[in-house]
Parts: C-alpha cells; structure tokens; sequence
C-alpha cells in the first residue's frame, strides 16, 4: 500500500511538474511574440490615374503565384483604395497624380507629381498648395540615370520648395519588364550608391527611395550610414516579393540600426488587394517589435513629412 501511494504522489508532482513547463512555455511564447500593429497608416506610395493602367488586367505575381484582381474604372479604382484605407485606418497616402482624388478625400490625400511636369508647372502646383510631394520620379523606364543632367533641376526644386522628392530605385518595373513593356530599363539602374554627389550637393534634401532599392541592400546601409538624410519606402516590395525575401531585406536594414527610417508604402495601382498584403508582410514579421512596426507604419513618415504634434495626437486618437 505505501509503495503504491508513492508511485501515484511521484506521478502526481511528475504531471504537477509537466503542467508548470507547459506553462512556462507558453508564457515564454506570448512574450515572444510580435504583437500586430492596429494604429493609424501612412502609406507613402500610391497612384491615381485618368486612365486605367496596364490595360485593366489582373496581375499574375510570377514570384509568388498570387492573382491579383483589377478594379475596372478609374471611378472604382479610386472607391475602392479609399474603402481599404478606412478599413486599414490609413490616415495619410502619398499618391502620384492625388489632384486626381484630392477632392474626394481632401484629409488623406498628400498630393504628389512627377518629372513628367516641367518645373514651373510643378512651382505653380505648390503655390497652389496642390503639391506636396516630387514623385513618383522614375526616369529609368526611359532609361535616364539619377545622375542624368535633366534630372537635377527636380533635385533642386525640392531642396527649394522644401518638399520630399520619392525616387523609383528597382531593378525595372514588373519581373522582365525590360522584354515587354520598358525596353529602356535596366536592373543596374537601380543602385543606390549612385546617389553619393546628388545628396553631397544637396544636403538638406528630403528624399525616400522608394523600393527600398531592392535587392541591393549591402549598398543601401552604405548610402544610409553615410546620409542621415535619406529615408526609404517599402512600396511594391512587400507584396510583389516572396515573403520570406521581403522579410530577409528588411530585418537587414533593420539590423543595421535603420529602423528609424523606414516608411511603409504599397505602390498601389489597380490592384486594391496588395494593400491587405502589404500591411501583413510587416505585421507578420516577427523580428520586429510592436514599437517598430508602429515606427515604420506611422512614426517615420510623420516625422519625416513633418507633421505637427497637434496632427500626430489626431491621428493616434481615431
């Protein structure tokens, strides 16, 4: 009888015991873990047009096997970003051609315009207050260097007016553009260290490059580590990239002690649903900490647009 009773208080203390891991685990777990960001967005790259772009068609991701659907209309384009910036609370988008939406959504939309426009028209916009932001800028599709002669006027308008400059740094547009539909662009284009003599002259330029310049992140922490004053904007590639990519590229910059500096953005077109994805590639990246989510969804860009205490506060409060 006392052996048996020692054998049952023994697998007693042994469940007691096994119960008391299981819970420390889990414990350990839920502290781990990188909770989702559910505050206020600032997507800093979005797109407004006057026609439908890309012919109007869903868009087969060749990286990662996902269809993505078209809207139809410009009209339904524009309803249907706008539904899924309320549903994602996105309280701000930069969006190239944004006059094109401003007056449906004059609170969210921070208007940006491209080198497509000559200088004075872009000076007119401003004084208009219909400009707030150079960009997109993407004379690569034309197969233009950011060290192209042409370009430096853009620069100098922006360190003028005071206003952000957002330059395209890809290796192309779509995955084999270069063979179809951009046969002037070219992947090294896209490097960043070419920036060096554009920011040395121009130090207090506001610029993001936008893309992140994948896929040359060595170059990028060297640009970054040697201008404090460049941000850059994870548009397109948090939706176009595999996940496992996209995340390898950013825990990079973020290693690196940039954090403080990068933007979220979708570089949204016609395809509504890369904004869903592109909040989730940051939200399930697990490396990150609540507060550097809530950096690189929001901080960064306000602080970068510079935005008021007064703003921030609404904001933060909706």
């Amino acid at each position: 009888m006392k052996t048996q009773k020692l054998i049952t208080g023994l697998l007693v203390l042994q469940v007691i015991s096994c119960i008391r891991h299981d819970q420390k685990v889990q414990t350990t777990i839920k502290e781990n873990e990188s909770p989702n960001y559910s505050g206020p967005i600032i997507d800093m790259h979005c797109h407004a047009f006057d026609q439908i772009f890309f012919g109007g068609n869903d868009y087969l991701n060749p990286l990662t096997g996902k269809t993505y659907k078209a809207s139809s209309t410009v009209d339904s384009l524009r309803i249907e970003t706008l539904a899924k910036y309320e549903e994602h609370n996105v309280v701000k988008a930069m969006v190239s051609d944004g006059e094109l939406w401003f007056d449906y959504a004059p609170e969210k939309i921070i208007i940006g315009n491209d080198h497509h426009n000559s200088i004075d028209e872009l000076r007119q916009r401003f004084k208009s207050g219909k400009l707030k932001v150079i960009g997109e800028v993407a004379p690569n599709y034309d197969g233009i260097l950011p060290t192209g002669e042409s370009l430096n006027k853009y620069f100098d308008l922006a360190v003028e007016l005071d206003i952000p400059i957002g330059y395209h740094l890809f290796p192309g547009g779509p995955p084999g553009g270069a063979y179809f539909a951009y046969p002037k662009t070219r992947a090294f284009q896209g490097k960043p260290l070419q920036f060096e003599e554009i920011l040395f002259n121009r130090p207090n330029i506001k610029i993001y490059i936008m893309h992140a310049a994948w896929p040359y992140l060595e170059d990028l922490k060297a640009l970054m580590y040697a201008h404090p004053q460049v941000y850059v904007g994870l548009g397109v590639i948090d939706w176009v990239l595999p996940r496992k990519e996209f995340h390898h590229f950013l825990k990079g910059l973020v290693d690196a002690g940039f954090g403080e500096r990068i933007m979220f953005g979708t570089d949204q077109m016609i395809w509504v649903e890369t904004i869903d994805d592109a909040i989730e590639a940051v939200n399930s990246a697990d490396f990150l900490t609540l507060k550097q989510k809530e950096d690189i969804f929001y901080n960064n860009a306000a602080k970068f647009l510079g935005f008021t205490e007064e703003e921030i506060k609404t904001h933060k409060s909706q």
